[in-house]
């Protein structure tokens, strides 16, 4: 198992160091699989220096299949768009989702208002020029929606970033669906 490793990491710095240490090892537990699961019972030599040379051929094929796997992966990505790309890549979905409970948010109606239109707004200084008020005016209002936020309780605070989370979501999915 030493002698496959030393192996497998000599052709793997050979190759530029393509693969990491973990595929490394990975490929290290698929020689020894092989040699267990029948390469050995195949094996004709008579000495040391012929089973290390067995063992030498098994981990070079290995790796060197590996490595060309991992060169085909990386020319067929960068190949792609990042739109296409991210289509390879699988977002799991959230064990919550279909079981969401959105609370209230502790915070009055007006408050709860006005995070929202921050919120679609994108920035304070485009809630600014929405309402037609200064960018302090509008940092004033979030500092003492701030103040009241930090005033709740931990339970309301919890049940505020709840919300607010879901605000957030909501907020996104309406601008995509205006787009």
């Amino acid at each position: 198992m030493r002698f496959a490793h030393r192996r497998i990491a000599q052709v793997s710095r050979s190759c530029g160091g393509k693969l990491s240490r973990s595929e490394q090892e990975e490929l290290v537990s698929e020689v020894v699989l092989q040699l267990v699961r029948g390469a050995l019972a195949r094996f004709q030599g008579d000495s040391m220096g012929e089973l290390y040379g067995f063992v030498r051929t098994i981990a070079d094929r290995c790796t060197w299949r590996a490595v060309r796997r991992h060169e085909r992966e990386r020319a067929a990505i960068a190949g792609l768009r990042n739109e296409e790309r991210a289509g390879w890549v699988s977002i799991p979905p959230r064990p919550d989702a279909e079981a969401e409970c959105v609370p209230q948010s502790p915070l009055d109606l007006k408050d709860q208002e006005y995070l929202r239109a921050l919120l679609a707004a994108g920035s304070k200084a485009e809630l600014a020029r929405r309402a037609g008020v200064s960018r302090a005016a509008v940092t004033q209002r979030v500092k003492r929606i701030c103040r009241r936020i930090d005033q709740l309780s931990s339970m309301d605070r919890i049940a505020h970033e709840v919300w607010m989370k879901h605000a957030a979501r909501s907020t996104l999915a309406a601008e995509k669906r205006a787009v």
